[in-house]
């Protein structure tokens, strides 16, 4: 019986390996709560990892994000044409295979969380903790993908160099919070192996093959990060006047502590959002009065958790990390403010960061209506946390939390031509489509 020839035959097959460590947490959520209120994903084994499926949604997200070739990521992705499937070549099955994010020697940690209200009370029910993987972690990411008779002419290639540009960049970021400065991964790394199927001795290598042999091959990663950066970008730096204190209840020593990140003191993302949104809020009210303003506010720094319709933050705020600090621990008693007395049993320890310096990292997408708003808004904002108006942390009473500037270069001097666009936004509450500046 005569055998009939392949229709469509895959003409060439990938292998990328892409390896680096994490410089900022990642939160991999299981849905778990064994540990904490929100443990990480683990396999058989008890060895965290991040689900390939969550790597892939992120990839192909952001190439949307940033109006890569639409044809090109449905080749490579998988996806339909039109919005109803009127026959099966409607229908696109994925041409690349994305591994599970692995971790060598994963350190696991439990960040505390707390919900506050406009007072920087803790809301009620608003404390709640957090599995993380550490600062530092080394990683292996891996695609595989094939190219098809049918497929050639697509990009596929640049697809995955704009993906690993953006990882190292910091601009794609993977599992929760990265918005909040979750996620961020550092690319050292990369190696690449290519099957041509010209004929059967190629065959026959890549049927022997297997990823442990890719350390074999040479470095590509010049040739995966040279692409520009898709997101605006404001590099703040700063210094400590005197003291700060971000809390971490986990020590055995002292009543509390600082919060660290492999080994050194940071200020959260989360942190960082929390008092710019809460100081926006202000600002705004100053301007238009009492009125509500939480939903204006919303159109920059996202919807809270506990709304039905959430809108994602515009701004993407990084984890700090503080450098030449020096521990400074004090203990306390607790003053009863009517007969000033020491309250009995409140004598505690607490330790926080003196002095050191760091650097605020601010990112938004270029393609944003919003730009000369968000300039304008971060103007206000970073000028006021420069000169001490805005101080970030817990114990601001007493005079903890507060920044200068390091050095004499004002990132966002300029941008005080933005602030009636601010202002504007804040008066009538237009979404302005300005084009980027």
């Amino acid at each position: 019986m005569e055998k009939k020839p392949l229709k469509n035959k895959i003409t060439k097959r990938t292998y990328i390996q892409v390896e680096g460590e994490l410089t900022s947490p990642l939160l991999a959520e299981s849905g778990e709560d064994d540990f904490s209120d929100m443990d990480i994903l683990r396999d058989y084994k008890g060895t965290p990892f991040l689900a390939g499926t969550a790597v892939a949604g992120a990839c192909r997200q952001w190439l949307h994000a940033n109006s890569m070739d639409e044809t090109a990521i449905d080749s490579l992705f998988g996806a339909r044409k039109k919005e109803e499937i009127k026959q099966d070549s409607d229908l696109f099955q994925s041409r690349i295979f994305i591994s599970d994010l692995q971790f060598k020697d994963p350190q696991i940690t439990i960040r505390d969380h707390v919900k506050l209200t406009e007072n920087k009370i803790a809301d009620n029910m608003g404390k709640f903790d957090v599995e993380v993987i550490e600062t530092g972690t080394p990683f292996i990411m891996r695609f595989e993908y094939i190219e098809r008779e049918s497929t050639g002419g697509h990009h596929d290639d640049t697809l995955i160099r704009a993906i690993v540009s953006a990882i190292n960049h910091g601009e794609l970021t993977f599992g929760g919070k990265t918005n909040r400065g979750y996620g961020k991964l550092k690319v050292k790394e990369v190696k690449q192996k290519e099957f041509l199927y010209t004929d059967t001795t190629t065959v026959k290598e890549w049927l022997k093959w297997s990823w442990e042999k890719i350390y074999k091959e040479k470095s590509s990663l010049n040739n995966y990060i040279k692409i520009e950066k898709q997101f605006h970008e404001v590099i703040v730096p700063l210094k400590i006047k005197q003291t700060l204190l971000i809390r971490d209840y986990k020590t055995n020593e002292n009543d509390y502590t600082y919060l660290r990140a492999n080994n050194k003191p940071v200020i959260p993302g989360t942190t960082w959002a929390g008092a710019f949104r809460h100081r926006l809020k202000q600002i705004a009210r100053e301007i238009i009065g009492d009125l509500e303003v939480s939903e204006k506010i919303e159109e920059i720094f996202g919807s809270k958790h506990d709304k039905k319709q959430t809108n994602p933050s515009r701004l993407t705020f990084e984890e700090s990390v503080i450098e030449e600090a020096t521990p400074f621990k004090i203990t306390r008693n607790a003053i009863d403010r009517f007969s000033g007395a020491t309250i009995h049993g409140a004598l505690f320890t607490g330790e926080s960061v003196c002095k050191g310096k760091t650097s605020l990292v601010i990112r938004w997408r270029k393609d944003s209506c919003y730009d000369p708003i968000i300039k304008g808004i971060l103007h206000w904002l970073i000028q006021d946390l420069m000169h001490g108006f805005l101080a970030i942390g817990g114990e601001i009473a007493v005079g903890r939390g507060v920044f200068e500037m390091d050095g004499e270069n004002d990132p966002v001097k300029d941008w005080r031509i933005y602030q009636k666009s601010a202002l504007t936004w804040i008066k009538d509450g237009v979404k302005h489509e300005t084009s980027t500046v």
